[in-house]
């Protein structure tokens, strides 16, 4: 009985981490949608870094798990490079490197950052949340994380993130 006891208190448990840990990617992935539009290169990015840091960081604390600020950036960098060197041969639009070349041209680079970085932004959060979230989950730790391990995951949490901000932050979903 007293097992029986022990198993529901620790469903509910991972239960009620598994939604902290939606509430935290849901938040940050809005507030990465917003940096897409900061108009001034080197701010856009360190703003993006900086909240995925910060959702890394309350991912750990949901999930009791020590994290390290220096770890994380090496962890964001990884699957970042990753990312978009598999997006180089699919679509170059649909990637943050579409952004660092239309850039350079004045004002019709600020136009077409404003119309792909956002989704790339939270779509990347999105999906850097996702992995993490089940690391965590499954008792890892942000230096046990091996990016190469969960390319495939990551991918595909990436195509979800994009739909999830379609449907949930487009004009049309409010």
């Amino acid at each position: 009985m007293s097992n029986d006891k022990n198993d529901k208190k620790q469903i509910q448990t991972e239960r009620r981490r598994h939604l902290r840990g939606n509430n935290v990617i849901s938040n940050n992935m809005l507030w990465a949608l917003g940096t897409g539009l900061i108009p001034i290169p080197v701010v856009d990015t360190s703003a993006t870094i900086a909240i995925q840091l910060k959702m890394l960081a309350e991912l750990s604390d949901v999930y009791e798990v020590p994290f390290s600020y220096n770890s994380g950036k090496s962890v964001v960098a990884s699957l970042l490079t990753s990312l978009t060197a598999n997006l180089m041969g699919k679509s170059l639009v649909g990637s943050g490197l579409f952004y660092g070349i239309a850039r350079m041209v004045p004002v019709l680079g600020y136009g077409l950052k404003a119309l792909t970085m956002p989704v790339f932004t939270a779509a990347f959060t999105y999906a850097l949340g996702k992995v993490f979230q089940q690391h965590f989950a499954a008792g890892g730790t942000i230096l046990t994380f091996d990016p190469k391990k969960t390319d495939s995951y990551f991918r595909e949490k990436f195509d979800e993130g994009k739909k999830v901000v379609a449907e949930k932050y487009s004009p049309k979903a409010a």
